[in-house]
């Protein structure tokens, strides 16, 4: 099985067929109508720069002569979360990155369905963290990028340290726990209604075009 994922249009494929994202399959809980297109466009890239500054950081790859300054901020919430918190020393866990504060309906979805995949996935992904790895869910047909995975080490399966990091432009961040035991099953419920979707329009336009 190959995975590519299409960074221009943020497209999963699995063998050529196209995966929806776990960021599409929430979509319906989420509402950004009143937002103006100029301002929604910023967040959206302000939030992909931080996120490939953490990215860079963790590899070591990070040049921070051309660092936008407008990344200074989250940029040292990141290395005072890293010294604080040591999350590489700490046990497993599943954490999100984001430059806006916790949202307690989306989240925990979010990093419950990072936490299937890479269950379904454990054996071949290994004991080494994960790092903006894409991943998919053959079982369930879907796909994402979690931000980081820290798998455990004494070979456990089940851990439910789910967090998401904030990283605010001040230079201090929240580290917030969202695990939520309903937040796997309300995901899976949007899942069926996406992938029900996608079937009656297959289903419609081919009774159409008959």
């Amino acid at each position: 099985m190959t995975l590519t994922f299409r960074e221009s249009d943020h497209k999963y494929f699995l063998n050529g067929e196209e995966l929806p994202s776990v960021s599409k399959i929430k979509e319906p809980l989420t509402d950004f109508s009143m937002v103006a297109p100029d301002v929604m466009r910023r967040a959206q890239n302000f939030g992909k720069a931080v996120h490939k500054m953490a990215e860079l950081y963790l590899l070591e790859q990070l040049d921070f002569s051309t660092l936008d300054e407008g990344l200074f901020g989250p940029l040292a919430a990141f290395e005072l979360w890293l010294k604080e918190c040591r999350p590489f020393q700490s046990g497993p866990a599943v954490i999100d990155i984001k430059s806006r504060l916790f949202d307690r309906v989306t989240d925990p979805l979010q990093l419950a369905a990072y936490y299937a995949m890479w269950k379904e996935n454990r054996d071949e992904l290994g004991a080494d963290p994960i790092i903006e790895k894409p991943l998919a869910s053959i079982r369930y047909r879907f796909a994402g990028t979690p931000d980081i995975i820290i798998p455990p080490r004494d070979g456990a399966e089940d851990f439910t340290n789910h967090r998401v990091l904030y990283l605010g432009r001040d230079g201090r961040y929240q580290y917030t726990p969202c695990y939520d035991r309903n937040a796997w099953p309300v995901f899976g419920h949007l899942l069926g209604d996406y992938q029900r979707a996608i079937t009656t329009a297959q289903i419609l336009k081919s009774w159409r075009n008959r």
